[in-house]
Formats: structure tokens, sequence, C-alpha cells
């Protein structure tokens, strides 16, 4: 009876027992939910990420359309139109194409800059020059952009064959939106997380550093001062008659722009220098040496004339959903950048079922469970709590992490992604094997009746009819 219900309490219990002598056995199999995080970088062989790129969210001007009139630029195609310019009643009608330098070249009239003008200042320009020459006066033009080069986008990724149309597009509309630009480069990889667009913005005084109006308002007003007793005036304005006078501290510089911190270094080549004049940081055309004063810059140079940039992530799983906050209006000059459904591939070895290499199914999309459940589990060998990671932390160097597989499965301690060319190792130790000899050792039919070797069956249960 003893016999029996120590048997009934081994079978029950055994519902709840993750293995018999199997350490290769993991899992939570808890009845109390968890939730912990999921690892992209291991600060301990990683160390800081000092490399990666600023990346901004999608900010609410994003999302508004520049109904600003075109600006041409180089590689634009005119047509110039002159009433009257040859012959009386009759229309000079000329095709040019900007060129690199800025300039349209155009008969009598000679070399005109079109570039950073719209068309409504281009022909104000030009009868301008036509009256500065004398050639006609109060003269009648019409410029016509007939191909535009500075409204494009551009979309790069992987060329892969029925994948996303690399390559420039124009922008048709004002209001040309993130989705409109994913559907005429004939979409993403349907396993795509996020997008990366590359934006330029122009350097404005915010982020160069300087003193706008509006700061100076917001600064406090000295508040008035009390009225005071004459004699106490006096003495005040008698007191340090004799004393020198102090000399205020000169006011500070403010830093140089962090977008343009490479171009201060006017020894390298022929790069521009920058130089603080007139309250503002400002570029020279021509390295100088010692000192510059206002008078020797060029005025046309300044911060305003340059371009940063900016990288917005947009969520796509989000967007495709129909959350339209992420759809953005595209600038001219925006690249997408579409990651790759394919990052690479990672391998595992040692005590794993299936050893071998495992493609990554596209950035951060790989953690260690998913793979060890790809390669068809753990062998019974194996020992989850010596697991080595090896990573590559630069082009010719790698580190080697220990990591407890088993903690992972019981939800103790966090999973992490995987990353192209990471090596999994699973090993094993002295007692593994044992314990598997004895694990087999205890096989049972489903009848509960023990195996009996082959050999000596037909002694116990007569000759096999």
């Amino acid at each position: 009876m003893a016999l029996c219900i120590t048997a009934t309490l081994l079978m029950l219990s055994g519902c709840e027992t993750d293995s018999f002598f199997d350490p290769s056995v993991v899992g939570r199999w808890e009845h109390t939910p968890v939730t912990l995080p999921i690892l992209d970088r291991l600060d301990v062989i990683e160390g800081e990420d000092t490399e990666s790129l600023a990346v901004t969210g999608v900010r609410p001007e994003d999302l508004i359309p520049d109904m600003r009139e075109y600006v041409v630029g180089a590689g634009d195609l005119l047509t110039v139109t002159v009433f009257e310019l040859v012959a009386l009643g009759q229309e000079s009608v000329q095709t040019r194409r900007v060129d690199e330098t800025g300039l349209i070249r155009l008969p009598i009239i000679g070399p005109v800059r079109a570039a950073g003008l719209t068309s409504s200042q281009l022909e104000a320009e030009i009868a301008s020059v036509l009256e500065r020459k004398n050639i006609l006066p109060d003269a009648v033009v019409s410029v016509i952009l007939q191909e535009s080069r500075q409204n494009t986008f551009s979309v790069i990724g992987e060329p892969l064959q029925g994948g996303t149309a690399i390559g420039t597009y124009v922008i048709p509309k004002p209001d040309f939106r993130l989705l409109d630009a994913l559907a005429l480069a004939r979409g993403v990889p349907g396993r795509t997380k996020r997008l990366r667009v590359f934006r330029q913005t122009a350097l404005t005084a915010e982020v160069a550093g300087e003193v706008t109006e509006e700061s100076q308002v917001e600064e406090a007003k000295p508040a008035a001062p009390a009225p005071k007793n004459p004699s106490k005036l006096i003495d005040e304005l008698l007191e340090g008659i004799d004393e020198e006078p102090v000399v205020k501290p000169a006011k500070e510089k403010p830093a140089a722009p962090t977008a343009i911190e490479g171009g201060l270094d006017a020894g390298v080549g022929n790069s521009p220098q920058w130089v603080f004049a007139g309250g503002k940081w400002v570029k020279v055309d021509k390295p100088v040496a010692g000192g510059v004063t206002t008078a020797e810059l060029d005025e046309t140079s300044a911060l305003g004339d340059l371009i940063t940039q900016r990288i917005v992530e947009i969520p796509y799983e989000r967007l495709v959903e129909g959350d339209l906050r992420y759809n953005i209006v595209i600038r001219p000059g925006d690249v997408i950048k579409v990651p790759d459904p394919s990052a690479g591939f990672v391998y595992i070895m040692g005590e794993i079922a299936r050893p071998g290499a495992y493609q990554v199914p596209g950035e951060s999309d790989l953690t260690i469970k998913q793979l060890i459940a790809s390669a068809g589990g753990l062998s019974q060998l194996a020992i989850p709590e010596r697991v080595d990671l090896t990573r590559r932390v630069a082009d010719a160097q790698e580190a080697t992490l220990r990591i407890n597989v088993r903690a992972i499965f019981e939800g103790t301690e966090p999973d992490l992604y995987l990353k192209p060319n990471d090596l999994i190792n699973v090993g094993t130790n002295f007692i593994a094997t044992p314990l598997a000899i004895f694990r087999n050792g205890f096989r049972m039919t489903y009848g509960f009746g023990f195996v009996l070797d082959r050999n000596f069956g037909s002694d116990v249960f007569g000759p096999i009819q």
C-alpha cells in the first residue's frame, strides 16, 4: 500500500517537475506572469555607443506642407521669354539649363545668376539686367520651369528582386507624404519595423548659438531703483573717484556650432575657416592667419546659408496601421532608408540539436531563445549555464561573454537581441554524460513494463511465433 501511494504521488508531482535528472531542459512554467526587457546592447563588452548618429522623432513641423515658391538650382531647365527683345511685337524664347555655378547664359543679355531665386525673382533680375545694360527698359519677362532637379527625394536600400525600387524620384506636389513616396517606390519588405529619413535642415541662429531678439526680450528687466536720501546720493557719487576703474571681463564667445566643428580647422587643405565676428560664427572662403575683422568677411557666407542634418525615425508598423501622425511630408533632398530584410547570419555550435548558420531577419528581430528554438533546442548533454556569446565589437576585434540561458528561459534575466556575425557556443560538463546514461537506463513502455533486451526476451515470454 505504501509503495502504491508513493508511486501515485510521484506521478502526480511529475506534472510540475521540470526534468528527470536532465539539466538541458529549460523553461519557466510558472503561473505568475513576468515581464522583462530585451537588451539591444551589452555594455560589458561593447562599451558606450559613441558612433551612432543622433536620431530624432517626428516633429509637428514635419507634418506641415511647404507652400513656398520653388527655388531654382543647378541642373534645372528653364524657358525664358522676353517680349520685343529682338523685334517689335515678337517674343524671344530661350530654353537654358542652369549650370554648376548657378548661371544661365542668354543671347544679348549675357550670364544671369538663377540659382537661389524663384521664378518671379528671376524675372525681375533679368528685367533689371536689361535696364542696367540699356538694352530694353521696362522689359516683360516670363520664366517657366520646364524640369526641376531640386524637388527630388531618394530611396536607398538593398536592391532585391521584386523589392523596393530604389532610386531618385520627383516630388509632384507640396503635400507629398511618406506613404505616397513608399507607394511610388513599390513598398517596403513586410518585416520592416522602422524607417529612417535623412533630412537637410538650415543651420539657424538657435542651432548656431546666436542671440536672437526674442531671447533678449525674455531677459528679466532690472527693477526701478527706490528713491534715495540726497545726502547719501552725494556720498555715493564721490565714492571711488581716486580708485582705478574696474575693467569688465569680455563677453564670453558662444561655443562653435556642433554641426560645423569639423570645419573650424583652417590648416587642412583648402577647407574654409570659421571665425567669430559680429556676434556670430561666419565662414571665410580662404584660410586667414591671425585676427580677422568683420570688414574682411564675406557676408554672403553666413550661417543661414549652411545646412545640417536630421535623422527622423519612423515606426513603420504604426504608420501602416493607420497612425497618420507619422506620415510626414517629404521635403526636397530627403533620403528614405529602407532596411535590409536580412541583416546577416548568426552561428550556433556545441550541444545543440541542429548547429549551423541562421539568418537574422532584419534589425533587432532575433533573440537567443528564438535562435535555440530554431536550432531544434538543446541536446541532452547541454548545460544551459555554460553558454558563450562571441560578438564583434570592432572591425578586427571580438569579445566573448558567458550567458546563463537557463535564467533567460526562467525569466530571471532578460533576453537579448542577436546581431549579425554573433557566435553562440553551447557547452557541457563532466556530469552531463553520466546523467544521460542514467536517464536512459530507466526507459519504460507505455504498459509500465520494463524493456527487455531482445537477446533474452524469448527466455521470458517464449519463442516468438
